[in-house]
């Protein structure tokens, strides 16, 4: 019975030969955003279907938003206004928003809005803008700040009633509404896909009380912790889980598709 079942297995959940560096193209790079909404800073990221472009990020990001009304986008090493409406928000544990701009944010490089193909064990990346961190480049990228990258290992597909991709990787407050990619098959070279929206990383919600929850003293740049005059930690946070969860893109294209009113792109990509 138990060779049966592990065919079953591999045919329905196929598993990666091995976890290859993933190379991350253009099409990626340029079309990750560092925003601010309200008191926080974020990760935003362009697709285009349709030919249209929208702008994704998470709903915890763009809490409260309202169409019309204004986001920060950082260029040339500023703040600028955005202004947007709202294509659509996820409800309950669909921890995404889509939202539509005015302008023509990343250039039409072809990014697949897609799954299909993503395998237990590959290896993935996750782009973002930790803490509000930025990798410069502004002078190669169009006066948009680079998005550093992270990678992890795909830990749990996205599917049936679980409406959550796992990683085996490190999340930071600020990689919220980055984009999560892979390469189809786990092949390096393949064109980049975006699997996901970056959620959030979890905790058990009810621990036994043998095992606690842990929690880490701040630290400064040194690792250091940072002390009061008693020598004490000022302060702690929560110790990170090493896992990201985040939201797979087909809930973001359900949404476009029931308004479709995305940033009309223009019909020769090479004129921008």
């Amino acid at each position: 019975m138990l060779p049966r079942l592990f065919l079953i297995l591999v045919a329905l959940f196929p598993f990666s030969q091995g976890a290859e560096a993933t190379v991350i193209t253009s099409n990626v790079l340029q079309r990750t955003f560092l925003i601010a909404w309200g008191q926080s800073t974020g990760t935003a990221f362009a697709i285009d279907h349709a030919s249209k472009q929208y702008l994704v990020t998470a709903r915890h990001v763009a809490k409260g938003i309202k169409s019309g009304n204004v986001i920060k986008i950082q260029h040339e090493g500023k703040w600028k206004d955005l202004p947007v409406k709202i294509v659509g928000i996820g409800k309950e544990k669909i921890d995404v928003a889509v939202l539509a701009c005015s302008i023509q944010l990343a250039p039409q490089f072809l990014l697949i809005a897609s799954d299909e193909g993503l395998q237990l064990g590959q290896s993935a990346s996750f782009l973002g803008f930790p803490f509000g961190w930025e990798g410069g480049g502004e002078e190669i990228n169009r006066g948009f700040p680079l998005p550093l990258v992270k990678a992890g290992i795909i830990s749990r597909l996205g599917i049936g009633d679980m409406p959550t991709l796992y990683l085996d990787g490190h999340n930071n407050p600020g990689f919220s509404g980055g984009p999560v990619v892979f390469s189809p098959g786990g092949q390096p070279g393949n064109r980049l896909h975006v699997a996901g929206v970056v959620s959030h990383y979890p905790y058990a919600p009810k621990l036994p009380p043998e095992f606690p929850p842990l929690w880490e003293p701040l630290v400064n740049r040194e690792g250091k912790p940072v002390t009061d005059s008693t020598g004490e930690p000022i302060g702690y946070i929560r110790e990170n889980p090493g896992i990201v969860a985040a939201i797979p893109i087909r809930y973001v294209m359900e949404l476009i598709d029931e308004n479709p009113i995305g940033f009309p792109l223009p019909a020769d990509k090479d004129s921008q």
